[in-house]
């Protein structure tokens, strides 16, 4: 069984959707029920692939309380081991209100704002040989968006990793404000990319942000040096890039519940997929079928198993 091991953010998402009014007079009112899942862009990416079935460990920071031991309760239901991960008595685990609204489109707010665990990692606990033996190391960019030891520490294993020989996946992730990138994290994405094999990321809201408006020229100036690049488009789909040209997998028709990690999932498919030795064609579908059949449901737990994968591609013509 291949080995991925995650590395980066884990909280807990607070699921708010919208009230619904039941009447034009708004008069009568709907209050759905609230729910509470474990989150974080890396976290759900590293239990979307335990429940495929891979041996899968998570290396990142929670705090040393109820939210912390929450999340470590919930990589252990999934099967993901959590010797990687440290709970700090110092700092906070982060509760990330997901306010939904009545097309599924999310709004988030993390809270508490200080002593954030997912900005701490310290190299010094992160059991580097466990990089070095993986088969496959992946991260997101949540936790290079501050000038943090997390930013440094992830930086550093990508080295590792790709020093060894394994391959690395990273979600952008990016995190724009008033449509400009912060210069200082753009510094840190580009010191990081030379190690990274596959850079996954939203067309629309991360690649259009490197460089020009022209979000795939973006894209392509990155898939050089045997990297492939994946570009999310939500529901046009998902374009692989290779130096070799352009591979276009269109998106699944679900009803959306929601979108809380979609991206997120789409990544564990992906990986799942090249680790079975898909090809690139193939793994951009099943990255699509992982997401299209969360999004169909509530919160970012919800992405299949490997039998409801099968099942769900099994009834699908495109």
């Amino acid at each position: 069984m291949p080995k991925v091991v995650v590395v980066g953010d884990a909280n807990v998402d607070i699921i708010v959707p919208y009230p619904r009014f039941l009447n034009e007079e708004r008069t009568q009112v709907e209050y759905p029920q609230i729910g509470i899942q474990g989150g974080g862009t890396s976290a759900n990416t590293a239990v979307a692939l335990a429940k495929l079935g891979l041996d899968v460990s998570f290396v990142g920071t929670v705090g040393d309380d109820q939210y912390g031991r929450f999340v470590m309760q919930d990589f252990k239901d999934a099967g993901v081991d959590v010797t990687g991960l440290v709970a700090d008595s110092t700092l906070s685990t982060v509760g990330v209100f997901a306010f939904v609204d009545d097309r599924g489109e999310r709004y988030l707010w993390g809270w508490p704002r200080e002593r954030q665990s997912f900005k701490v990692l310290d190299e010094n606990l992160v059991p580097m040989h466990m990089i070095r033996e993986a088969d496959w190391v992946h991260s997101s960019g949540m936790c290079l968006t501050y000038d943090t030891s997390a930013r440094e520490t992830i930086i550093r294993i990508f080295e590792q990793a790709h020093d060894a020989g394994v391959p690395t996946s990273f979600d952008l992730n990016l995190r724009v404000d008033d449509g400009v990138l912060d210069p200082d994290f753009a510094a840190a994405l580009e010191r990081i990319i030379p190690n990274v094999d596959y850079l996954l990321g939203s067309g629309p809201d991360e690649f259009a942000y490197l460089g020009d408006d022209d979000m795939m020229g973006n894209a392509t100036a990155y898939a050089v040096d045997g990297r492939t690049v994946i570009v999310r488009d939500g529901a046009r789909g998902s374009i692989g890039l290779t130096q070799d040209g352009l591979t276009e997998s269109p998106a699944f028709r679900v009803n959306v519940e929601d979108t809380i990690g979609a991206g997120d999932v789409y990544n564990a498919g992906f990986i799942a997929a090249r680790l079975a030795g898909a090809s690139l064609a193939e793994s951009l579908r099943e990255g699509n079928a992982v997401s299209a059949y969360k999004v169909a449901r509530r919160g970012a737990r919800s992405s299949p198993d490997a039998a409801q994968l099968h099942e769900f591609l099994a009834g699908q013509t495109g």
